[in-house]
């Protein structure tokens, strides 16, 4: 058997732990120095200096606050763009972004930012700083906190008709002080109110258009025409979600705008009929088709803001109003040739549910302020309706009802009957006070603060 010498095994080990102690660290820094090295080549570009002096972090700011950002950007290249924005918790905006161009190496950035939104929910936001250099983003962010204006009712708005087809929106204080917004003559299928964007809507039916009146001062913001081919009315529902406006034309389309009268929303349009009733639930519009030659109406479930058809239901009966009923879906009330009754209509199995029979008659006007109740305007009087014990009790006697309204903040029901508005408390329906009117009554909505 041949012998293998073991000294030079010996120094071939030797050797092998020499290279791998002395060399192999080497190698490995010259391979992450090249990786480095690429990536260095590639973006090539270290962050920027940032001082931010204003706002201090976790500083807590109100409503109508102005936030003050000052902060020292410098860079050994030059400042291609700065933009400063107030984030939420998803990195989204939630006030104008402002961009700056410096075209420098170095910036004072000064500048103001008013917290102007009343829908602004109470949290913790950030304000954000993005540098661009050479196209290369870096971000620099400073947390605040941010409580939201309380929610007040600062009047009663009562819209009134004279003999002469002249209408007025009258301001109602507390104290019985009345005071005419503005008014306006013609034709009137029905009024929206955005509180918190201070815009009241009318929209005429024959003639008149939609009309957004800005109650800062009272005059006009912006229309959209009428198309008159009397005697057929043009616009047949009016309805506001609280941030947008939508309304039904005699081309059987619903159509949604923003408070700058953007178009916003148009529905698919659905030949021989109209539609009537319209509430925004979820990520739907609902809305409630009459066709002309037919004993079934039709309660479609829109799609926001593509404006498809997502559920569609047909039934038997006409819709008074709807509700939203949270996660259990919408509520409609209806009159039918037996009675009215109340049904929830179920998303997931699309169908409708009777939940109550009234047999008080037809249903002349209800407010729903939330999922737990309903007030309901029949022939002999006002009811409340509770659908989670199915209780309904009658609380006020007959007033002839043009309208009525609920205050969940004072718990307080506003009825509109002829040329005076009373206000109840809630549960005892006690009458708190009494608005009296020079004219006519048609409708009435409640102006809050945001």
């Amino acid at each position: 058997m041949r012998k293998i010498n073991p000294i030079p095994a010996l120094m071939l080990n030797s050797c092998y732990f020499y290279i791998m102690k002395t060399w192999l660290p080497l190698l490995i820094s010259i391979m992450l120095f090249a990786a480095t090295g690429c990536k260095q080549d590639r973006n090539g570009v270290e962050a920027p200096s940032v001082t931010v002096s204003e706002p201090l972090a976790g500083r807590t700011f109100n409503f109508s606050d102005t936030i003050s950002v000052k902060a020292d950007i410098s860079h050994q290249q030059s400042i291609s763009s700065i933009q400063v924005a107030m984030i939420n918790e998803f990195s989204t905006p939630v006030l104008p972004v402002q961009t700056f161009y410096p075209a420098a190496n170095h910036f004072s950035l000064v500048t103001f930012m008013v917290i102007d939104d009343r829908f602004l929910e109470s949290g913790s936001y950030s304000i954000r700083i993005k540098t661009m250099v050479d196209g290369e983003v870096f971000n620099r962010w400073v947390k605040i906190n941010y409580n939201s204006e309380p929610l007040n009712l600062e009047s009663l708005l009562v819209l009134t008709r004279s003999q002469g087809s002249v209408y007025r929106l009258l301001n109602v204080l507390p104290g019985d002080i009345v005071q005419e917004r503005f008014s306006f003559s013609g034709d009137y299928r029905g009024s929206a109110l955005i509180s918190g964007y201070r815009l009241f809507f009318s929209a005429g039916s024959v003639m008149n258009n939609l009309t957004a009146w800005n109650l800062e001062n009272n005059a006009v913001s912006w229309s959209v025409p009428s198309v008159p081919d009397p005697p057929l009315p043009y616009f047949n529902a009016i309805y506001s979600d609280g941030n947008e406006v939508y309304v039904s034309t005699r081309d059987a389309l619903v159509k949604g705008y923003n408070r700058s009268g953007g178009n916003t929303f148009r529905s698919v349009q659905f030949p021989n009929g109209y539609f009537t009733s319209l509430l925004r639930h979820k990520t739907w519009l609902m809305a409630v088709f009459e066709p002309f030659n037919s004993e079934f109406n039709k309660l479609l479930a829109f799609n926001y803001p593509g404006g498809t058809v997502f559920r569609s239901i047909p039934f038997k009966g006409t819709v008074a109003g709807m509700t939203d009923f949270g996660e259990d879906g919408v509520l409609l009330f209806m009159n039918g040739e037996a009675g009215s009754a109340v049904y929830q209509y179920s998303f997931d199995l699309n169908t409708l549910i009777n939940l109550k029979d009234f047999p008080q008659g037809n249903i002349l006007d209800l407010t729903a302020p939330d999922t737990d109740n309903a007030f309901i305007a029949f022939a002999d009087g006002i009811y409340w309706y509770r659908p989670d014990i199915a209780s309904v009790v009658k609380v006020l006697p007959d007033q002839s009802v043009a309208d009525l309204v609920f205050d969940a903040l004072s718990g307080s029901l506003f009825v509109a009957s002829g040329k005076t508005v009373s206000r109840y408390k809630v549960p005892s329906f006690v009458p708190e006070e009494s608005y009296t009117m020079t004219d006519s009554i048609t409708d009435i909505h409640l102006l809050y603060n945001k």
